[in-house]
């Protein structure tokens, strides 16, 4: 396994804040996620997607190749848990679901050959993209584009949605909400899974793809990237197309977010290609 690129980015152009993140051993690779805090709540322990990147980035350096993916999401899970734990927050987290340490991750095993998906990351392998979205992502999505055009049918231009994204905030509350859903036991076509350290049953729905023999390249992506391409100059470029033709990322590419005037792009966003 060598490193062909890699590349990280911040949505806000400052390094510090960047919740993506990638880690690459002997024997794993993967791009990591972590999940924004929504929930007008601070704890006073650091941007908890950060804190949970930071985590699976360690959980990840501290695995065996041979163990299966379930295995190796609930040891990384356990370690999550254990910060918990460690700061006093356990019953906190449990209670509420929008402050926990939460990320997406998705792992190359180069031993097994697998890639190992928890959440919204995304991959390019065996020549088709892997990218298992939510289900609320795509209604939220739909559901803010429905109110920019209403706003923009009352006169509100794209520039002042820039400069404050009100249909943001409409459906800000339904995007909390939907952490009820996160990891649960209800089953329905909302219900999502992710690396929070408190359900058990999250590792379980991990999807595991196998690598053909005849794949010798893969890419691992945050979903910062409204597309993945086989190198980061087109992946970029794509990004960069977006940008400039739908910067609120409404017609084009719809998202539960846009660009923030003043930020570099409507998400964090981390980049790894592979030879294998």
């Amino acid at each position: 396994m060598r490193i062909i690129e890699q590349f990280l980015q911040s949505k806000t152009g400052v390094e510090e804040t960047c919740e993506d993140g990638f880690v690459i051993t002997d024997c794993f690779a993967a791009v990591i996620d972590g999940v924004t805090n929504k929930n007008a709540v601070q704890l006073d322990f650091g941007a908890p997607g950060k804190i949970a990147m930071e985590l699976i980035k360690k959980g990840i350096g501290e695995l065996s190749p041979q163990l299966s993916a379930y295995n190796a999401f609930e040891s990384i899970n356990e370690a999550i848990y254990d910060s918990y734990c460690n700061l006093g927050l356990l019953e906190t987290m449990k209670k509420n679901p929008s402050q926990r340490f939460t990320a997406s991750c998705v792992i190359y095993n180069s031993v097994r050959r697998e890639l190992w998906f928890l959440g919204d990351c995304m991959a390019l392998a065996n020549g088709t993209t892997y990218h298992f979205s939510k289900e609320a992502d795509k209604l939220f999505s739909d559901l803010r584009s429905f109110l920019i055009h209403i706003e923009l049918s009352q006169g509100t231009t794209e520039e002042q949605l820039l400069e404050h994204d009100v249909c943001r905030e409409q459906i800000l509350d339904f995007i909390i909400r939907q952490t009820s859903l996160q990891n649960s036991s209800y089953n329905c076509p909302f219900t999502y899974y992710v690396l929070d350290g408190i359900s058990e049953e999250a590792p379980r729905h991990t999807v595991v793809i196998p690598v053909e023999e005849k794949t010798t390249e893969i890419v691992l992506a945050s979903d910062g990237y409204p597309a993945l391409y086989p190198t980061l100059e087109q992946t970029e470029a794509y990004l960069t197309y977006i940008l400039e033709i739908d910067p609120l990322c409404y017609r084009e590419f719809r998202s539960t977010k846009g660009l923030v005037k003043g930020n570099v792009s409507f998400d964090d966003r981390a980049y790894v290609r592979l030879a294998i």
